[in-house]
């Protein structure tokens, strides 16, 4: 005859696989936030490598007007919207505040997947004469530099490219460019930024325009 389990033993079961939870879950949530990170550098990385191959092969770092690809943009957001949705930040950071709202701002994915510079967006509008990279010859655009014209971070926010401090952008005089880090920047886990985004804050200020907080960086290039 079979016995079933009694009251006292499930009981003992409940309260041992709760110790268990208890036990284990910090430890679960802590690897899982190690491999999220991880995964926003390697993006990281993969983006800011594509920068630098556009700029070494048209010769434009990513800037935008009607005209063509010149002109200037403080943002680029590797999400499908213009303009990042969270405008949460930290009031510690100088300027982090901009890296939510600073206008005007562009898609990287108009520069990296789509041959599209310009002030519109899309394939619809990819490789327009005389707007666009040229497609052939020299400096020429010889992308997609990425696999995919859309990104997110592994908490569901967006990267963002501090454009503004980009050699030869307009928005930004060179006094105000020098010495700034050029990066990829992720809000990390909690969203907040926490990065500073200040023409006055540079690598050689007290404070410095080092990553933040949980922000998530990859540096790709620095203004002398």
């Amino acid at each position: 005859m079979k016995r079933g389990f009694t009251l006292l033993e499930m009981v003992v079961v409940l309260v041992v696989l709760s110790l268990l939870f208890i036990v284990l879950t910090p430890s679960l949530t802590k690897h899982v936030q190690e491999v999220r990170r991880t995964q926003a550098v390697n993006d990281e990385r993969a983006l800011g490598a594509a920068l630098l191959s556009l700029y070494k092969d048209t010769g434009y770092w990513p800037s935008t007007n009607a005209d063509g690809p010149s002109g200037g943009v403080n943002r680029l957001l590797s999400g499908e919207s213009g303009v990042e949705a969270s405008q949460r930040f930290s009031s510690s950071s100088p300027g982090a505040f901009r890296w939510g709202s600073s206008l005007p701002a562009k898609s990287l994915g108009d520069f990296l997947f789509f041959n599209n510079p310009d002030d519109d967006s899309g394939i619809n509008s990819s490789a327009q004469s005389g707007q666009d990279y040229p497609s052939s010859g020299e400096n020429s655009w010889r992308g997609p530099y990425i696999d995919r014209p859309y990104w997110r971070d592994p908490w569901g926010g967006v990267y963002v490219v501090n454009a503004r401090y980009f050699p030869g952008n307009p928005l930004s005089d060179k006094t105000a460019r020098a010495g700034h880090r050029l990066m990829v920047l992720s809000a990390g886990p909690d969203g907040v930024w926490q990065t500073p985004f200040d023409d006055n804050t540079r690598k050689t200020t007290l404070p410095d325009d080092s990553p933040g907080g949980d922000d998530v960086a990859f540096v790709f290039y620095t203004n002398d």
